[in-house]
């Protein structure tokens, strides 16, 4: 049972924008749709880019680990820059920040359409994609700083709960407007997001009022060392997790990377512990609610961020279907997102966010699990029977759609003298990390055990391991129809032998990734035992008392 005290707080945090005066309903809800605009085009991009990972892949002759780099190079890229840009909005004030990540996603978009089919494609895609993850990096806690700022005090909640839900529904348009756009070239999934770049410019400028920096005097500067240390130290531990599986962990280069992470990540606490203004305020983490909460959000985009590149391969791959039903086919996933966040929202205003993980974590593990089990039954002859792998969708879609809002809300809440700006940007950096991590685990995850069991398929026809390991690692992202062109030289009825072989072996390595996040899963049930029962959340300048 939980029963809520709240009181004035004798010394209130230093809340962003708290001097700008509120603005009329109306231009409000202009700024907001200007705002949706902007933050949403990162939201569809980054399913969008999933999608369509086969035509890319295709068109740019990668293979499938570097259409993963490519994936993930925009949210380590993110992740790894958020932190500045968090104290950069404070500083330099949330529209001239908002309109600067706007234009720089709109370069990254142009650059990665303009990417030529050559040698340097996967140099050039990485650099443009890394250009869109800076560019929402600032957009985002910019967004949240004018939403704040210009609404007034009792219709904040509101406003941002709306701001949320919109940009986060308007993820579902990415494997839509993807299976759209693909038909016509894979270069389009970029160019869409140029008129919608326009657009959000145009309304930022238009009627956002000029805005001035809101952070305290005596903090007027950047803790560029603390930042610089922090995001080497992500980048030195993303790389080996995705590049040891095919280098080999005893590699030195691994070694050196995972020792070079460690190094990181110490000087940058050492560092931050002694600087007046630090990039990310180390006290904020004795919260130990606070800290359960961003694990939980870490735990969730370890999952969240990778389910829709290999949902979109396997619909492809596995299940031999067309862009356009593979787009439908992911929206399953949603579909239990959208409905149980609704239910998420309710049971944490209602009883806090203890329940919230404890039942979040045995739903997505029964999800996940179902998926697993279903998924890796194509060579048991239900390739046609997708049903019950659709319901097992909406169900591994609900549980994590059951504690994502919430977790965020909880981690803000709890965050003590620490500005909206800053919170944000440490959310949005555990969100964009845990996406790169999964993407770095869980993509050699399958790509190894797809290897396996083609090799286990076809070694009778002469495939040795290695050859079996360049196949899956050629096709690990592409289409039946990409798949078959490895086998151009065999007659025509070996080809149709083995065909149904290679989407079955795929199908087996989706399951052991299914499996993976069904176990990941499971990490919310103890986050909710270890979640204190008593507690202070102090948001906007009241206390709240939890018990």
């Amino acid at each position: 049972m939980q029963t809520r005290e709240v009181k004035r707080q004798e010394d209130p945090l230093p809340v962003i924008g708290a001097s700008q005066p509120p603005i009329n309903h109306k231009k409000l809800s202009l700024i907001m749709i200007g705002l949706i605009v902007a933050v949403s085009m990162t939201n569809i991009d980054s399913t969008i880019v999933s999608l369509s990972s086969q035509a890319v892949q295709s068109g740019l002759g990668l293979t499938a680990s570097g259409i993963q780099w490519i994936v993930n190079a925009y949210m380590l890229a993110a992740a790894a820059t958020f932190p500045f840009c968090g104290h950069l909005s404070d500083l330099a004030g949330y529209k001239r920040i908002m309109l600067s990540g706007t234009f720089l996603f709109g370069m990254g978009s142009l650059c990665c359409g303009l990417v030529p089919a050559n040698s340097l494609s996967l140099m050039l895609m990485i650099f443009s994609r890394a250009l869109q993850g800076i560019g929402s990096a600032m957009m985002f806690p910019a967004a949240i700083g004018i939403l704040f700022s210009y609404s007034a005090e009792n219709k904040r909640a509101g406003n941002m709960a709306l701001f949320f839900a919109i940009t986060g529904a308007m993820t579902c348009l990415g494997p839509i407007l993807g299976s759209w756009l693909i038909q016509y070239s894979w270069r389009d999934i970029f160019f869409i997001n140029l008129p919608l770049a326009l657009v959000a410019i145009a309304m930022i400028v238009s009627m956002i009022p000029k805005d001035s920096p809101t952070t305290e005097p005596g903090s007027q500067h950047i803790d560029w060392a603390g930042g610089l240390a922090v995001g080497l130290a992500m980048i030195a531990l993303i790389v080996p997790i995705q590049q040891g599986s095919t280098v080999g962990w005893s590699d030195w280069r691994i070694i050196a990377s995972f020792g070079a992470s460690l190094v990181l990540f110490l000087v940058f606490g050492f560092w931050d512990s002694h600087v007046d203004n630090p990039i990310i305020k180390l006290r904020i983490f004795r919260n130990p609610p606070f800290d359960i909460s961003q694990l939980a959000m870490l735990v969730a985009a370890v999952i969240f961020q990778p389910i829709m590149y290999f949902l979109s391969v396997y619909g492809l791959l596995a299940l031999n279907r067309s862009t356009l039903m593979t787009s439908l086919f992911i929206l399953y996933f949603f579909l239990g997102f959208l409905v149980s966040a609704l239910l998420g929202a309710q049971l944490f205003n209602r009883h806090g966010m203890k329940p919230v993980l404890l039942i979040a974590g045995l739903i997505a593990a029964t999800g996940f699990s179902l998926m697993s089990l279903t998924a890796g039954s194509l060579d048991k002859g239900l390739p046609s029977n997708t049903v019950w792998l659709s319901l097992s969708m909406v169900v591994a879609g609900a549980g994590i759609g059951f504690m994502f809002s919430p977790s965020s809300t909880d981690a803000v809440n709890r965050a003590i003298n620490a500005s909206y700006g800053e919170v944000t940007a440490i959310n949005q950096t555990f969100k964009n990390f845990g996406g790169a991590l999964g993407m770095a685990m869980l993509g050699p995850l399958c790509t190894h055990y797809f290897a396996l069991d083609i090799h286990k398929a076809l070694g009778k026809y002469g495939v040795s391991a290695s050859r079996a390991q360049a196949i899956a690692d050629t096709i690990g992202s592409g289409t039946s129809a990409g798949a078959q062109s490895q086998f151009a030289s065999m007659p025509q009825s070996m080809r149709n032998m083995i065909m149904p072989l290679i989407r079955a072996s795929y199908a087996s390595g989706s399951s052991k990734v299914f499996l993976a996040m069904g176990c990941l899963s499971l990490l919310f049930i103890p986050l909710a035992l270890l979640y204190p029962r008593k507690g202070k959340q102090i948001f906007a300048g009241k206390t709240i008392k939890n018990q």
